[in-house]
């Protein structure tokens, strides 16, 4: 109980920070930010569009699936989601378009049939519901109970009843079928016709199609298939396996623009510039999701305001430093840009406050500079290669030129220090940040900084989190945007973003 002391001795009346995982989160609907895109990706439900969002890991993407979800409560769009692959033996190798379609069919099919259990079947054609019985029968007769618990619950708009229906059937869905159906209005008579008519249902793509015609006459305008967690997958660990995974769908045209149809794309961005080689922007348009610092403060202070009744809209509000530091700056930079690493961070406070004393009144600087340390060290090895980060602590700068890397810390040559500098690049752990007159008469030499707050956090471990803050980082005046130099050491610096040149001095 000690951490649910603490919680109830700052204020708050449940966890802000109890998970990182946006599916889970009770309460999302109180501290959802909007990005700039998000109409444009929800878009026009009678006129639906295909969209793809790019992100980090831990940077948003499965709380805009989410907050989708949530509006298919009110509006009327049939919305399945697609983030469960059952990929039990296969390879990476096996995952081809027809995996994929088989799969949607399956769940556009449970939500077919359990949308007529509020409207009736008996609006549709004789054909159409001889067709949606031989579907029902190829995609579920043979299906398990895991299988049709995922494609349960892929139906973000299922009626209760139509759930509590699907629940009752715990064996084997296939002996049971006949009686499935018969819940969902097909009559004894009408199935034992369809049964000796026999007939076919086509290719995976046009009994997509007919699915998606049978949602208007069920109620919906269109349906929305939202694809998720991609990159979550036993076969995708790596960036390019997870694109290759939804290559088959990506790549799909037809699929994507079918009438009728939205597919919502929730991706990882690292193989964002890959997949513009084979997917088509002027068809399926494409975002990118990127917080500001005022957006993910305001989600922090949202976030605590949704947990508190109120009480609490800081983590500085409820912090005791003697030290001038907004503490809500600080925890937002370190995350640089995740909401999902502002949780961590937070939680990973909360946690070691709670040890040293639970019924204090504030977080202590001591419980706050401790895991500040700690979570970086943990990110920052889930972030960078061991040998990237021993390079780079041996470097021990926020900004350097390669010059100063073969010259003046590895003592290599010119090629080598520039090869460790690429390196680094495509790790992700150094951007180009600028030039700089390093001697007179020279060209300007490129200026590359590390990219990561937190990473320069555990790269200045001997510097406590606050003085880090004071001696590090700072933000441009002209647009805001985070500067991780040395300005401990130069007061002269320019911003990567908007290139303003400024002077502390």
């Amino acid at each position: 109980m000690r951490y649910a002391d603490l919680l109830k001795s700052l204020g708050f009346r449940r966890d802000p920070f109890a998970t990182t995982n946006a599916d889970e989160e009770e309460l999302l609907e109180a501290y959802f930010i909007e990005p700039p895109f998000f109409k444009a990706v929800y878009g026009d439900i009678a006129v639906p569009k295909s969209n793809i969002v790019y992100a980090p890991r831990g940077g948003g993407k499965t709380a805009l699936k989410r907050k989708i979800e949530l509006i298919s409560r009110t509006d009327p769009f049939l919305c399945v989601t697609y983030n469960s692959f059952p990929t039990s033996g296969l390879k990476l190798s096996d995952i081809d378009q027809r995996f994929h379609l088989t799969n949607l069919v399956r769940i556009l099919l449970v939500a077919i049939l359990s949308a007529a259990d509020t409207v009736g079947i008996e609006g549709l054609t004789t054909n159409d519901r001889h067709f949606l019985y031989l579907m029902a029968k190829v995609h579920l007769g043979g299906i398990d109970r895991a299988g049709l618990k995922d494609a349960i619950s892929a139906v973000q708009n299922m009626p209760d009843k139509a759930k509590e229906a699907w629940n009752r059937f715990t064996g084997p869905i296939g002996i049971a079928l006949n009686a499935v159906l018969s819940h969902f209005g097909f009559k004894a008579v009408e199935m034992s016709k369809f049964d000796a008519a026999t007939g076919e249902i086509g290719d995976l793509m046009s009994q997509i199609s007919f699915l998606v015609g049978l949602a208007r006459p069920f109620g919906f305008q269109s349906t929305y298939i939202l694809v998720d967690k991609i990159d979550e997958s036993s076969l995708t660990g790596k960036a390019s396996q997870s694109l290759a995974f939804i290559r088959p769908v990506l790549s799909d045209l037809p699929l994507l623009e079918m009438e009728g149809l939205g597919f919502k794309l929730f991706l990882w961005d690292l193989p964002q510039s890959e997949a513009r080689e084979f997917t088509r922007p002027d068809r399926v348009k494409s975002y990118t999701l990127h917080w500001s610092h005022s957006q993910l403060r305001q989600m922090l202070s949202k976030r605590l305001l949704a947990h508190s009744a109120e009480r609490v809209n800081s983590i500085t509000s409820i912090t005791t430093s003697e030290r001038d530091v907004d503490i809500d700056d600080l925890i937002v930079t370190l995350s640089g840009g995740s909401p999902r690493n502002i949780i961590r961070i937070c939680k990973a406070v909360l946690d070691e406050q709670s040890e040293i004393d639970a019924g204090a009144v504030s977080i202590s600087e001591r419980a706050l500079l401790r895991e500040i340390e700690a979570i970086a060290e943990e990110l920052v090895g889930e972030a960078l290669p061991s040998s990237i980060l021993k390079d780079l602590k041996k470097l021990k700068r926020a900004d350097f030129t390669v010059r100063h890397i073969y010259a003046d810390v590895f003592k290599i040559s010119q090629p080598s220090g520039l090869q460790k500098v690429q390196s680094w690049q495509d790790s992700g752990a150094v951007v180009k940040i600028g030039n700089r007159q390093e001697k007179r008469g020279n060209r300007p030499s490129n200026v590359y900084g590390v990219s990561s707050p937190i990473v320069l956090k555990n790269i200045f471990s001997d510097m406590d989190a606050l003085d880090f803050w004071h001696k590090k980082v700072r933000f441009c005046v002209t647009c805001g945007e985070v500067l991780l130099r040395d300005w401990d050491t130069s007061k002269l610096h320019s911003c990567h973003a908007c290139e303003s040149a400024f002077s502390e001095e």
